[in-house]
C-alpha cells in the first residue's frame, strides 16, 4: 500500500477509476495506527495527490471533529501532502507521517 488513512469516525471507500486510486477498507494493522478506523490507499501514479485531498476534506465535512492520521511511505508523497493539507482546521485533528517500518 502507499499510505494509510486513520480516523476515530467510519472511513467510505472509494475506487477513482481514471485516476488508478483505490481506497479500501484496511486489512492490514500497522503499530503506527492509533485510530479505529481505517482505509489502505493504493496509487498508480502519484500525480493524482489531489483526489486524497478531497478524500480528507470530504471526511471532515462530514462531520463537526475527526482526527486523522495519515501514514504514507514515499518521502515525495509525505513532503507534498504536508504542503497541501495543512492541519487548520477548526475541530479537526490532522496528523501525517511517515511509514516506519518494523
Amino acid at each position: 500500500m502507499d499510505l494509510f488513512i486513520a480516523s476515530n469516525r467510519q472511513l467510505p471507500i472509494r475506487y477513482y477509476v481514471n485516476e488508478a486510486i483505490w481506497i479500501r477498507r484496511g486489512c492490514l494493522s500497522l503499530h503506527q495506527l492509533t485510530l479505529p478506523f481505517f482505509v489502505e490507499i493504493e496509487m498508480k501514479d502519484s500525480l493524482h495527490l489531489l483526489k486524497i485531498t478531497e478524500y480528507v476534506q470530504e471526511v471532515q465535512k462530514q462531520y463537526s471533529y475527526t482526527e486523522i492520521q495519515i501514514i504514507i511511505k514515499d518521502k515525495k508523497i509525505l513532503t507534498h501532502l504536508q504542503k497541501i493539507l495543512p492541519n487548520t482546521k477548526a475541530n479537526h485533528i490532522l496528523t501525517i507521517e511517515q511509514l516506519i517500518h518494523p
